[in-house]
């Protein structure tokens, strides 16, 4: 087995006190596609909702079967992975250990990849499931009740998580391994398309993943803005205008600029660490003051549920009757996922220097996965018992007013209104704020030329993509609707299937020409005991 640090691999000097330089062409390619792509949302508004609809639609029903292969792909990827042979290779040399802690590396690693997003979700996804249930069940049916935490818990579980895995593996690789001081994804890919990733090509792959890291931003923004707006106006009594909605965005754009600005180690690790013992307290008191016992039980029975079908959903596109749920739904997700995949496979090898690869995947898919279930455990089963057992009819609300009107309702079903609403609309201001800071920051690095292990790109990068995502959230936000949320992820993720699919090659080739051929057996010439 060839060493980790090959004496052919590059000797990268010290570079402190070196100043980070743009890369003209991917920095300002990027920012002006995204203008393109984003101004006539905020010039034309509502009247692109029939547009988008119908290119929404075409998307994914015409490649349904492409992303549900791509995710479970990356599922079996995954797995090989960390539990084959290359599972104990060190991302870092023999002396490099962990830059950061357990909790904080997990923290960082969660919060960074899943956002106030998921607060949203783990409380609409079920009440939408129960009116509009999967594989042909009544609305509000025992049936559509069993599906409705197990098919969140599926699009916010291990297949989610496995699509990052890739990149974040091949870019850990790069990074710490091959000691390449690139944080272009295009130069991951060099394993399969050699030197071409020095020219155009490269560049457009690098344009592609920005694009595709706005779309994704774009689609969280468009969800959890709008819920804090409403429960922002319905606590201080005002109408949910326009203008609260701006107004959110401005908050959150400043908390997230702020901590962008500071960097790693002084804003966004310590803006996770917080964000996650924020969550904690929160769901710890919704369990507490909920109906525990069912809340328990639902949740196991929708684990159970879950294990039961995870294969029949994970290929389900039900071409047949053309309901439409694994399109508006899983490929949905999938597409979403896929669009955070390389902003979250840059952040994951950022912060994991000195971890093995095992180690990496089984946390990046079992604890995230843990975490991510608690909010549907705590959320949806609160959200599901509010629907079908106390009379509340959320469906209602959310149909006619929006999901983030009915968030609102569920939290004013709370005790100590006074004090949950305010903390809880603190939480989601943090917990967009780390989502955010952390994509803005890798935007930044994509976008510079060499950044190396004791430098950032430059603070003017930083704010500015700040200042342009969240003019991006206002866009998607006058158009309003579903439709424009989905799509901002959905378009701009198409190309990243198959960066993702070169990453994985490139990946499975350095670690060959590093390691040897699978087919080499390895061993260790233990002595005998007498």
């Amino acid at each position: 087995m060839k060493n980790l640090l090959q004496e052919n691999l590059e000797k990268i000097p010290k570079s402190k006190g070196k100043s980070v330089l743009i890369n003209p062409v991917v920095f300002w390619g990027s920012a002006i596609l995204c203008v393109v792509l984003y101004a006539p949302m905020l010039i034309f508004g509502k009247e692109l909702q029939p547009y988008v609809s119908t290119i929404l639609k075409a998307i994914t029903y015409k490649m349904d079967w492409l992303w549900l292969l791509f995710a479970l792909g990356c599922v079996v990827f995954s797995l090989w992975l960390a539990f084959g042979r290359y599972g104990n290779v060190k991302l870092g040399g023999k002396d490099d250990k962990p830059e950061f802690s357990d909790f904080s590396w997990i923290s960082m690693m969660f919060t960074g990849g899943v956002g106030a997003g998921l607060v949203y979700w783990s409380m609409a996804e079920p009440i939408f499931y129960l009116k509009w249930p999967p594989f042909w069940g009544e609305a509000f049916s025992a049936q559509a009740a069993q599906f409705s935490i197990a098919y969140g818990i599926f699009h916010w579980g291990i297949t989610a998580w496995a699509i990052f895995v890739p990149g974040a593996i091949a870019f850990a690789y790069m990074l710490h391994v091959r000691k390449k001081p690139y944080f272009y994804p295009s130069y991951a890919c060099r394993g399969v398309l050699g030197d071409r990733v020095d020219g155009w090509l490269g560049r457009a792959i690098d344009i592609f993943v920005v694009i595709g890291l706005v779309g994704g931003l774009g689609t969280t923004l468009g969800t959890v803005i709008p819920m804090m707006a409403a429960v922002s106006s319905d606590m201080l009594g005002i109408e949910n205008s326009m203008t609260v909605k701006v107004a959110v965005t401005l908050v959150v754009a400043a908390v997230f600029t702020y901590s962008s600005y500071s960097g790693l180690n002084s804003g966004i690790k310590k803006l996770s660490e917080l964000n996650s013992w924020l969550c904690m307290g929160l769901l710890a008191f919704v369990m507490l003051v909920g109906p525990t016992l069912f809340m328990l039980s639902f949740y196991v029975d929708s684990l159970g549920v879950l294990a039961t079908n995870f294969l029949r959903m994970s290929l389900y596109t039900d071409p047949i009757t053309k309901s439409g749920f694994p399109q508006d739904w899983t490929v949905f997700y999938w597409a979403w996922w896929a669009a955070w995949a390389m902003y979250f496979g840059l952040f994951v090898a950022r912060i994991s220097k000195g971890r093995t690869i095992k180690n990496v995947v089984i946390n990046m898919m079992v604890i995230t996965t843990i975490g991510c279930s608690l909010f549907f455990l705590v959320f949806g089963t609160y959200a599901v018992d509010l629907q079908l057992n106390q009379g509340i009819a959320l469906d209602k609300t959310m149909t006619e007013v929006g999901a983030g009107a009915m968030i609102s309702q569920v939290l004013h079903t709370l005790p100590l209104t006074g004090i949950v609403i305010p903390y809880f609309l603190f939480v989601m201001l943090i917990f967009q704020a780390t989502t955010i800071d952390s994509n803005a920051y890798i935007i930044s690095m994509i976008s510079s030329k060499e950044v190396r292990n004791d430098q950032e790109s430059p603070r003017w990068t930083r704010l500015f993509w700040c200042a342009l995502l969240a003019l991006i959230g206002v866009a998607i936000m006058m158009v309003g609707g579903l439709p424009v949320v989905q799509l901002s992820s959905v378009a701009t993720s198409v190309p990243i299937i198959f960066i993702i699919i070169i990453l994985g090659m490139s990946l499975c080739k350095w670690l060959k020409e590093d390691f040897g051929g699978e087919s080499k057996v390895q061993v260790v010439d233990y002595q005998e005991e007498d």
